[in-house]
Parts: structure tokens; C-alpha cells; sequence
């Protein structure tokens, strides 16, 4: 990892707020694996592989029924953390998760970060602050789910889609009236 790639992971609040131990602690494992477009880099089903972090590119959340049909649950963007759900619940993964576009992520292997609870239990509370993030946005989303009309659910989608590009970079996404309807039911920039 360079020094563009931890200034990229530090534009992320979550990141950026934790103590430099914790940073340090966190960042001794970790590699960079690079996904071409389509790519998966897990799928449901699979065993917790540890935690992620996008350095550039995309990441798309979904969830595919027994006939293929996909919805795309989020699109996740730069110095956003994901993967800590089955870290906490020790289950297997349950979303597919796939390169939108030629993608670069920062990997932290589970086995390392079940040695470094271990080693600093106080560390679950920032794991913990991380998932409570992700579930205040759940929330957001079930509510506007609720009370917004489809109009303004479109907009916002689009609005949380240009605010959470953090890359200097334009990218442009790709994607088809109905990913945009699905993602629609699930405002989050951010998934397990």
C-alpha cells in the first residue's frame, strides 16, 4: 500500500476517526487485490474472507433469485469498509459482491483480524461503531422506503451515487433503469 492508497482510506470517516493504533493494527495485514470489471469477489454462500476497503473502482452489492434475476442491493465507492457483518455474526457471506468496473481494494484477511481481537478485545467497539453506521443507514433507507415517493427515492439514490464518489477521478457507472429501481429500496452506500 502507497501513500495514495492511505490517503484514499483515510477520506472515510470511519476510518479516519479511529485511534492511529488502531489504524496501524489494522493496516499490518493487509494486502491490495485488484478485480477486473465482473469480477466476484465474494458471492453468497461463501465463508467470511475478512474485511474490504475500496481504493478505486466500484463494488456492486446483489442478490440474484433462482431464476438469475439480479438486484443490486448498493454500489460501494472509495474508503468505504465492508465485510464486517460476518465478522461479528460468524456466519457466511449474504450478498454477492462484484467489480462494477476495473476495481482496486485494500483485503484485511479474517484470520488476522480475529488475532487482533484477540490481542486488543477494545478493538470490537470500532468494529461495533462501523456496523452501527451501516444499520443507521438501514434505517435511513426503510423510512425514506416509507415516505418518499418513487420520484424522490430515484433522486436520492442518484444524490447518495454522486456524494459518495470521493475519488478525484470521474467514473462513470454504468447501470440500467432497473438496478437504479432496485437500489431504490435500499439507499445504503454500503453492504456486508
Amino acid at each position: 500500500m502507497n501513500e495514495q492508497d492511505r490517503a484514499i482510506i483515510n477520506q472515510g470517516n470511519w476510518f479516519s476517526s479511529r485511534c492511529d493504533e488502531f489504524q496501524q493494527s489494522l493496516l499490518q495485514h493487509a494486502k491490495v487485490i485488484q478485480l477486473d470489471a465482473g469480477d466476484a469477489l465474494f458471492l453468497r454462500g461463501d465463508k467470511n474472507s475478512g474485511l474490504y476497503v475500496v481504493l478505486n473502482g466500484v463494488i456492486r452489492v446483489s442478490g440474484a433469485n433462482s431464476d438469475g434475476k439480479e438486484a443490486v442491493l448498493s454500489f460501494i465507492d472509495s474508503a468505504i469498509w465492508f465485510g464486517e457483518v460476518a465478522l461479528f455474526d460468524g456466519g457466511l457471506r449474504t450478498h454477492d459482491v462484484h467489480a462494477q468496473i476495473p476495481s482496486r481494494l485494500l483485503h484485511v484477511p479474517h484470520r488476522s483480524l480475529l488475532q487482533l481481537l484477540t490481542l486488543k478485545p477494545v478493538y470490537w467497539h470500532d468494529f461495533g461503531v462501523l456496523l452501527s453506521h451501516k444499520m443507521c443507514l438501514l434505517f435511513t433507507s426503510l423510512e425514506d422506503h416509507a415516505l418518499l415517493t418513487a420520484q424522490q427515492k430515484v433522486c436520492k439514490r442518484l444524490l447518495v451515487m454522486a456524494v459518495t464518489s470521493r475519488s478525484g477521478d470521474r467514473e462513470t457507472v454504468m447501470l440500467s433503469q432497473q438496478q437504479l429501481a432496485d437500489m431504490t429500496y435500499c439507499v445504503l452506500g454500503v453492504q456486508h
